[in-house]
Formats: structure tokens, C-alpha cells, sequence
């Protein structure tokens, strides 16, 4: 009877075997299944007495089936939510009878099977059913959690749009051409939308509160040139910009240019050289005696110390000739190797003993420094005329100076050629009759003027306009007091082309702001037939005045629309970010990783899916299982529309089905011969 036991084991278990076999190749498509292998153990009879040897030959037993989890092949998709794991790892998922609220948060399963997709309540759902898990993501979508308790883990589609925001910030940077038309005031011409009265326009959607869009309309118009004057004082250099004087305009009526601005003077200095090392307070050292051009200079005490073209403030005090160094009216620091230039402090000629020949001829005592253009000043006055020529000590002017008295002081001013240098890198070229910072001095220059008119839907900002422009009738729908112009809502001055209104003060700390800002606020009608009001804050500080023709060089404003969900990435640490129609992306949360020591030990449950046994351990005891992010730790990457193939190798499976087929009829054979003889031996016994 043994031997029969022992052919049916046989055929029993090779059975099995080829049940497993077959079951591995009916799954060679099957994405993330692991192949089985069916493993048999021999059998032992005991006998009757312990201490007996076992005997062998007495069949196989079945041990079960082994998984093999090693990676398969991974293969591209088209599906987002497609995902592959490349390295250690597993999906953890939670089983649910059609909806989240059936979950058993502790019936936790695993598997490599990747192919997600969303049901009908927006959870991320497998094939099967099961609810993928995760971290979720913040209140405003703005990072990922390490929470992974929260709604079960559960990851969830939003199941709103997002909410649109009002524009509070609108910036308009264009390029204006400077050889356009200027519109002016004397000539009587009004703005006015319809008609040939602005030089360029320009068009931007902004948004309401409600994520409305509406359409600014943005008009450029030049107007007359003008003066624009800077004072020199003790703190800086203080100016009047044009913005002061348009309504409805952040800005103030003067400007401090201080602390980081310079006044850079293009002049040949006296004298200059290189500092050889660094010098702080009153001390300069110098590589060699100070010179021009290879010939000695004679440095004197008064003179203006500049440092790498800048004002440093302070003067030479004491300087012997030759030397290479020398001291300084107050402490200065000179950086290694920083140029030094050395400036007379006035630039100029005084006489005490002058008398005039005439209206247009000084004579002087001596004409030494004297050159062609300096200006005439009696005393410290400013008599407006230049010298033409020099001859001797017969200086002619460029015009009738009046009457004065022989013996006169007349003082002769060299004119400098300078520039403002704001901390913001803008240059503006100005014309004085000194370098020195004295208080109430002035220099001029001429800027070019545009005027900013705006509507927002349509509807323009009005105002009185008390000028000698014609007054027109305000559009019907209008903001603030009832007027009979079109409202100027900024005006530019531009030198060099450079927007200089872009200079403001900040009320607080006193330091320059490089903005031409305008506060808009419009009143506009909702879809409920109410109003709201539409505050944005324009920026024009990046418009410049060139020849050439008309363009925007920047559009940008930080309303937007209500955005509705558009597409999904996941990236290779799992996290997957929602992406709206407005270009706006917002996490939705973080796949959780789960991978175990002992993966082999873990329980097929169908679906292709595997929980967790004693052998490898729990979450719940946390020995032998790791828990955490996408590419963290042992956890490997994921690969968002990929999908991670079977790990059947189908010749292999061929050949071992082959092999048990032998196998299964050998067993067969084995037992239709011990059929045989138990036949044949009761025969003869019969």
C-alpha cells in the first residue's frame, strides 16, 4: 500500500506543480505579478517504535508556493496615473466596498500593480477597487504633509475649481518712441479715446474677486517738454518729479536721492594714481607720488579726494610733494587697488582786483586756469554769461554783464559736465557750475513728459480739468467727483530715455523707490447684477523713451481667472500635482511606499494584491517593514506613466511545464504498474 501512497503523493503534488505553472503563464500579462513556484519537500514514515530511523521513499509532500519578487519589466503608458516602481517597494492600498466610508483602515494590503485611475467620487482607485493611500497635501496646496492618517490616507481628486483672485498689481513696461507727435496744451488739444489724441495704446485682462475678466486699456500721450530741477543739499540731491502734480498718484512732491547716489564729475582730474593697499581714516597710502600722464603734479590742500570716480566727501588736508601718501580732512576708507583722482575744489578763478573795460570785457589781474566757457559770477552771483575769449588779462563775455563797480570781485566758474547716479543705475546727465555739495545749488536739465490715461471696461477715470485743454463730457460712468475731462492717472518724465519718475520716496525709512505707481479703483457690476470695486496698483516704472517704434516690453499682472484642473503629473518621489487651465499647480498629495524585509513571506489575497503575515510583520509592529516617501531610504523611485510587467519568463515556464508533464505521466505510469502487480499477485494467491 505504500507504494501507492507513494505514486499518488507523486501525482498529487506534480498536479499542483502544474497548476502553479499554468497559473504563471495565464499571468505573463498580468501587470506586477510575481511568479510562483510550487515547492515539494520528500516524505517520511515514522515507525511505530521511536527510536526507529525514518524510513525514505515514501512519497512528497507539498510545502506551498514560493514568490519570486524581483523586479519586471517596465513598460511606458499614456495614463498619468499610471504608475511603475523602479526599486524596493510596494503600493499600499485599502480595501472599500464601492466608497471611502466603508474603508477598514486596518485591512492594509500591498502590491506592485500600478495601474490607478479615479472613481466617481474623485478617490485614486486600482483596478479592483482598493483606495491608493498617502500623505496628504496642505490647506492651500502649496506643499505635502506627513500626515498619512488624515481621511485614512486616502488620495482624493479636488472636487472643486480653484478660486479666482483680483488683480492688485498690474505692470505695464513699454518702449515709447521719442520722435512721436507731442500733443501740447497751448494748441488746445484734449485727450479724447476716439480721436487721433495719444501716440500708443495698450491692452491688459485683469480679474475681480470672483475671477471675472476685465479689460485695462492703457493710453500713452506725450505733451510738452520740461525742466527738471535738481538741488544740491547736505543730504543729497533733491528734485521735484512730474507724478507729484497728477491726480490720483502715489508719489510725493520731492525726492531725496541720498546715502548710495553719487554725483560723477567728467572732468580730467588733476592728478591721480593707484592705492597700493587698503588706507582707513585720515591716511592715504599711494604706489607713488601723485601724477598726469607720467609728469608730476602738485597736489595742494583743499583739493577734492574721488574715489573710483566717486566723491568721497573729503579733501586733502596736508600733502608734501613727492611723497606717497597723504591726509585727508575727515577718515575715508580706499579699497586695494581703487582709483584716486584729485579735484580742485572749486574748479575755478577768483580775482579780488578786476575792473570792467566795458559791457562785454573784463580785465584781470591774471588769467592763469582761465578757459574759454567758464561763467562770470559776481561774487557768488550767477551773471548768466560765459567767456568767448582771452586775451592777456582782456577776457571778453558772451554778453552785456551791467553795471558794477571797478574793483569789483568777480569769480570765474568752470561749467561741469556731470551725471546723477541713482542707487537704481539710472544716469542723469545734469549741467552745474560746481562739484560742491553746497546746499541750494542748482542744476537743470530738460526731460520729455507723458501723460497716462486709463479705463478699465470701457469706463475712464475723470477729473476738472482746469488747464487750457477744451474740456469733453466724461464717459456716463465715471469714478470719483463728476468731471468734464478725461483723468491723467500718471505722468512720466523721461531722461535719456530713462523713466526718472521712477525715483519715489518711501514714506518710512526715506530712501528711494524706483516706481511710478498709480492706484486704480473702478467700480464694476458683478453677474448678480450688483457692484464691486476692481483696486490694482499700476506700475509703469519700466517705460523708456527711444526712438523707434512702439512696444511692450512687459505685460504682467497677478489676478486670475477661476482655474479648473486640467491635467496630473506625478514625479519620481510619488507626489502628485494637480494642473489648472490658468498654468496654477497644487499638490494633491504623496504616494506612501511600503517595503518589507522578508517580501517573500508575504500573503497572495488575489487581486494581485498581498498582505502582510507574521513572517514578515506589520505596520502595527513596525519590525521588518518600512513605511515612507518615494526615493527615500531603501524605497525606490516612481515612474509616472509607466507600468511595471510580470516577472514570467515564459520559455522558463515552458520548460519546467514540459518537465512536470514528464513528470506527472512517469507518476501515472508508476501507479498503473503497482495496479498491475496487485492484480497479478491476487491472482496467484487466488
Amino acid at each position: 500500500m505504500s507504494n501507492i501512497a507513494t505514486a499518488l503523493s507523486g501525482l498529487q503534488n506534480v498536479s499542483l506543480a502544474i497548476d502553479t505553472v499554468s497559473n504563471n503563464i495565464a499571468n505573463a500579462n498580468t501587470i506586477g505579478y510575481k511568479t510562483g513556484e510550487y515547492v515539494f519537500a520528500t516524505q517520511f514514515l515514522n515507525g511505530s517504535n521511536s527510536s526507529d530511523q525514518p524510513a525514505t521513499g515514501q512519497g512528497s509532500q507539498s510545502l506551498g508556493v514560493r514568490r519570486a519578487m524581483t523586479q519586471g519589466a517596465i513598460t511606458n503608458s499614456a495614463n498619468p496615473l499610471d504608475l511603475a516602481i523602479s526599486g524596493k517597494g510596494m503600493f499600499r492600498l485599502l480595501q472599500g466596498s464601492g466608497s471611502a466610508s466603508t474603508v477598514d483602515p486596518s485591512a492594509v494590503y500591498y502590491s506592485r500593480n500600478g495601474q490607478f485611475g479615479v472613481d466617481k467620487n474623485g478617490y485614486i482607485v486600482n483596478e479592483n477597487g482598493m483606495f491608493l493611500t498617502g500623505y496628504q497635501p496642505s490647506l492651500n496646496g502649496n506643499q505635502i504633509t506627513d500626515d498619512l492618517i488624515k481621511n485614512n490616507g486616502l488620495l482624493r481628486m479636488p472636487d472643486s475649481n480653484l478660486p479666482g483672485n483680483a488683480t492688485t498689481y498690474s505692470t505695464l513696461s513699454a518702449m515709447l518712441d521719442s520722435t512721436s507727435t507731442a500733443f501740447t496744451k497751448t494748441a488746445n488739444v484734449s485727450f479724447d479715446p476716439t480721436q487721433a489724441t495719444y501716440n500708443n495704446k495698450t491692452t491688459q485682462t485683469v480679474f475681480d474677486n470672483s475671477g471675472n475678466s476685465h479689460t485695462l486699456e492703457v493710453y500713452y500721450r506725450r505733451i510738452n517738454d520740461s525742466t527738471l530741477s535738481i538741488t544740491s543739499g547736505s543730504t543729497g540731491y533733491t528734485y521735484t518729479p512730474s507724478t507729484a502734480s497728477s491726480p490720483n498718484t502715489l508719489g510725493t512732491t520731492s525726492v531725496t536721492l541720498n546715502k548710495e547716489t553719487v554725483l560723477r564729475v567728467n572732468t580730467t582730474p588733476v592728478a591721480s594714481t593707484l592705492a597700493s593697499a587698503t588706507s582707513a581714516g585720515t591716511t592715504v597710502s599711494l604706489t607713488a607720488a601723485p601724477s598726469s600722464a607720467g609728469a608730476a603734479v602738485t597736489v595742494t590742500a583743499g583739493m577734492k579726494v574721488f574715489i573710483n570716480g566717486v566723491d568721497s566727501g573729503v579733501t586733502v588736508a596736508t600733502y608734501t610733494a613727492g611723497a606717497t601718501s597723504l591726509t585727508t580732512s575727515a577718515n575715508v576708507t580706499v579699497p586695494s587697488g581703487a582709483s584716486i583722482s584729485f579735484f580742485n575744489k572749486d574748479n575755478a578763478t577768483t580775482t579780488t582786483a578786476n575792473t570792467l573795460e566795458a559791457a562785454t570785457t573784463v580785465a584781470v589781474t591774471s588769467a592763469t586756469g582761465l578757459a574759454v566757457g567758464d561763467k562770470v559770477y559776481f561774487g557768488t552771483t550767477d551773471t548768466g554769461r560765459t567767456i568767448t575769449e582771452i586775451n592777456n588779462l582782456n577776457i571778453t563775455v558772451s554778453g552785456a554783464i551791467g553795471a558794477s563797480t571797478t574793483g569789483a570781485a568777480i569769480t570765474f566758474k568752470r561749467p561741469l559736465s556731470m551725471t546723477l547716479i541713482t542707487p537704481e543705475g539710472t544716469e542723469i546727465p545734469v549741467t552745474g557750475a560746481t562739484n560742491k555739495k553746497t546746499s541750494g545749488e542748482i542744476l537743470t536739465t530738460t526731460t520729455s513728459q507723458v501723460e497716462v490715461y486709463a479705463s478699465i471696461d470701457g469706463k475712464f477715470y475723470d477729473y476738472q480739468d482746469t488747464s487750457t485743454f477744451s474740456s469733453r463730457a466724461a464717459s456716463p460712468e465715471t469714478q470719483g467727483a463728476n468731471g468734464t475731462g478725461y483723468k491723467t492717472v500718471a505722468k512720466l518724465s523721461f531722461m535719456g530715455g530713462q523713466n526718472i519718475d521712477s525715483i519715489v520716496k518711501d514714506s518710512l525709512s526715506g530712501d528711494p523707490m524706483f516706481k511710478t505707481t498709480t492706484k486704480l479703483t473702478s467700480r464694476l457690476t458683478n453677474q448678480a447684477g450688483g457692484s464691486s470695486d476692481l483696486i490694482l496698483d499700476l506700475d509703469l516704472s519700466g517705460t523708456k523713451l527711444h526712438a523707434g517704434a512702439f512696444q511692450m516690453t512687459k505685460s504682467v499682472q497677478n489676478g486670475e481667472a477661476v482655474a479648473r484642473l486640467t491635467n496630473v503629473t506625478v514625479d519620481n518621489q510619488g507626489r502628485i500635482v494637480g494642473v489648472y487651465g490658468t498654468g496654477k499647480q497644487q499638490y494633491i498629495g504623496q504616494v506612501a511606499m511600503v517595503s518589507f524585509d522578508n517580501e517573500e513571506g508575504l500573503i497572495p489575497v488575489g487581486k494581485n494584491a498581498f498582505a502582510a503575515s507574521n513572517i514578515t510583520g506589520t505596520e502595527k509592529d513596525g519590525t521588518g517593514v518600512t513605511v515612507g516617501r518615494a526615493g527615500t531610504g531603501v524605497l525606490g523611485e516612481i515612474r509616472s506613466q509607466a507600468l511595471e510587467s510580470s516577472n514570467v519568463d515564459l520559455a522558463n515556464e515552458l520548460v519546467r511545464l514540459m518537465v512536470l508533464q514528464r513528470s506527472y505521466s512517469a507518476n501515472s505510469q508508476s501507479l498503473k504498474a503497482v495496479d498491475q502487480t496487485l492484480r497479478d499477485t491476487l491472482q496467484m494467491v487466488g
